[in-house]
Formats: structure tokens, sequence, C-alpha cells
């Protein structure tokens, strides 16, 4: 890795770090019981087939909330993260649950085993990846033969008319520039320097893991999802939600 990727993965994980105390607070990220929760182990359940009693890794765990979904599920679960105040709160809040935290870098994961998962799955860590076709062929090398990927990710850069006007509005009525926590600035300087800068789309993340030898890649829709993850936000936070596009992809490893 050269001093570049390895400065702005610092970045990353800093800005990741710093994020921990408040994330559960965002919207998006957040998964509250009941229909959200619901329509969550739905794309899951499409993505990943029945994963029950099975090995599924969650790659970049944050707080917990996707393994949380997962363990619902009735998976075996290990939650990966290089941010260790995100893992510490994601090992208190599923302490009494049959799930494994790990500190570690989703584009290596040089701590595990080949073939040793039944399925990975990965919220909002696409985007953010220093070196996409690394991470991917590690994921790859991973899963047993047959596994499946599941990535649920979004479009945060590229600006349609539909998205400056949601976001434009969002402004005008709460004034102000993102959610609970985050660092606009920030996000945006970490977004112009990472290898999907121009934004991820799932044609992109189609052929990028096609490159890496994953097959059977099919998207899935998260509209249910964000829908109901609105349900009791600000208009202005209902807004932001709506401006990107979102989607979830999954893929087989042969």
């Amino acid at each position: 890795m050269n001093a570049t990727n390895w400065n702005l993965k610092e970045e990353i994980r800093d800005y990741w770090s710093g994020r921990a105390e408040t994330f559960d607070q965002s919207r998006g990220h957040r998964i509250h019981d009941g229909a959200e929760a619901n329509s969550w182990r739905r794309v899951m359940t499409e993505g990943l087939g029945n994963i029950a009693g099975k090995k599924i890794l969650d790659l970049a765990c944050g707080t917990g909330e996707i393994s949380r979904m997962l363990l619902d599920l009735g998976a075996q679960v290990t939650g990966l993260d290089f941010a260790e105040p995100m893992l510490a709160r994601a090992k208190a809040k599923l302490r009494d649950r049959n799930w494994t935290g790990m500190l570690g870098d989703a584009e290596r994961l040089d701590t595990l085993p080949d073939a040793g998962f039944d399925g990975a799955i990965t919220r909002h860590l696409a985007w953010t990846l220093t070196d996409p076709l690394a991470a991917y062929a590690a994921i790859f090398r991973v899963l047993k033969p047959g596994a499946r990927l599941l990535i649920i990710d979004g479009d945060w850069v590229s600006e349609t008319p539909r998205s400056r006007i949601l976001r434009g509005l969002a402004k005008l009525i709460d004034g102000k520039e993102g959610q609970v926590g985050t660092d606009a600035e920030r996000h945006k300087r970490i977004l112009s320097q990472v290898p999907y800068a121009n934004g991820l789309t799932p044609e992109r993340l189609r052929a990028d893991l096609g490159t890496t030898g994953f097959a059977d890649v099919t998207r899935h829709s998260t509209l249910a999802v964000y829908l109901w993850g609105m349900r009791g936000a600000g208009l202005g936070d209902q807004l932001r939600l709506l401006a990107p596009t979102r989607f979830a992809i999954s893929a087989k490893r042969p």
C-alpha cells in the first residue's frame, strides 16, 4: 500500500471513529424494531438466502445494527471494523448474543481463513474503499464456494436536478448540511479522494465484482427499507434520505 492510500485510510478511520458516539442517532444508520427491521431482514434474505445457522461476515459492522438483523435471522455473525470506537459500541450492544467482533481492515481480511464464511454483507462501505478490487478479492477468498455477498450502498456523489432540489429544500427547512454527527466538509474531502469519487453506481459495482470473479450479480430494492427508516424523522432529514440513489447488490462466489 502506498503512502497516499495509507494517509487516506487513516483519515477515513478517524472520521468514522469520531462518528461512533452519534452514529445510532442518524436516520439510515439506526434500525428501529418493527416494520423497518422487517424490511432489512427481507433484503438480507433476498440477497443472502436462508442464513439460519450459517456463518456470516458483517464487514465494516459499525455499531452492530446490521449484525443485529443477521442475528435475528439465526446467523452466527462475525463483525469486523477498523474503527475501534465503532467496534466497542457493537460489542457492548451484542455482548449476550452469538456474535464475535474483530478489529480489521476490510480491504485485506488477512486474519480470516480461506472459505470460512457462508455469506458476507456490508452497508455503506463500498463507496469509501481505497482499493475496491483488493477488497472484493479478499471477500471472495474468505467466502465458501456458492456463498453470496450483499452490498448495500448508494451514489453519494452524482447530482441530478431531483437530488439538488431535495437537498436544497432540506437546507431551507432546517438549515443543516447533513444529519447528526456529520462533518459535511470532511465527508466531501474523503469522497473526492476515493476511487469511487465520481459516484458508486450499480453498473460500476457490477463490473468490479465481475472483475474479481463474482457471478450472478443481482440488484435488490432498498426502497421499503429507507421509507420505513424515515418514519418519525423531520422533513429535512426525510428529503436528505430521498436525495441519493440507494441500492443493494448481491453476487455469488462460484
